[in-house]
């Protein structure tokens, strides 16, 4: 089964135990942190399980997002599970979160948001820099969490990490990019939703 495939069909599944423990435990499966605290409840035995070797690391971000964010995961994995085939049908917000969770685990660093004017250029100084160069993230996204306006970044780093950081987004479904400026040392891209074809 094709990878994207096998996680649509473990979202319908944790969708179903959902639907089951809200059906059970009515009173205790209410609102949106505690229908989160059951889906990843469900999700986080199934990274030891063969059968989902394949998708561990999207099982592995999914548990992440929660940590990071006040995300609806509810939403994000029936957004998952109805999306037209091929395209993500959750909203630019979560696949954004998502993005950037990916980033830091793959260049081991954290990303900071800040006005350009306020950024420090010496933060982390033998490491990677991942820069949001806004004064509100929450701007750049609609009422519906869909992006409406591009989203600055700037990037420190060596070679192979810069690959790394324009690599994950080249490959991410939703989103593509735009460089402004690149140097031996920075590049500054503007971060846009892809153009549905």
């Amino acid at each position: 089964m094709e990878h994207s495939q096998l996680f649509k069909t473990l979202a319908l599944h944790a969708l179903l135990h959902l639907q089951f423990q809200i059906q059970l435990k009515p009173r205790v499966v209410t609102g949106t942190l505690a229908k989160n605290d059951v889906l990843i409840r469900w999700f986080k035995p199934k990274l030891k399980l063969n059968k989902y070797k394949s998708i561990r690391k999207q099982i592995k971000l999914f548990v992440n997002l929660s940590k990071h964010s006040n995300s609806n995961l509810e939403r994000f994995l029936e957004g998952l599970v109805l999306g037209e085939d091929g395209k993500p049908g959750y909203p630019h917000l979560d696949g954004y979160l998502l993005l950037m969770n990916e980033i830091e685990k793959k260049l081991g660093t954290t990303v900071v948001l800040s006005t350009p004017e306020a950024l420090d250029l010496d933060f982390n100084k033998n490491g990677n820099l991942v820069a949001v160069l806004s004064q509100d993230l929450n701007a750049h996204f609609n009422d519906a969490n869909q992006l409406q306006t591009p989203v600055p970044m700037l990037f420190r780093g060596n070679l192979t990490h810069r690959h790394t950081f324009l690599g994950s987004i080249y490959a991410n479904s939703q989103f593509d990019y735009d460089v402004e400026y690149e140097d031996d040392s920075f590049i500054r891209i503007l971060l846009s939703a892809k153009a549905e074809s």
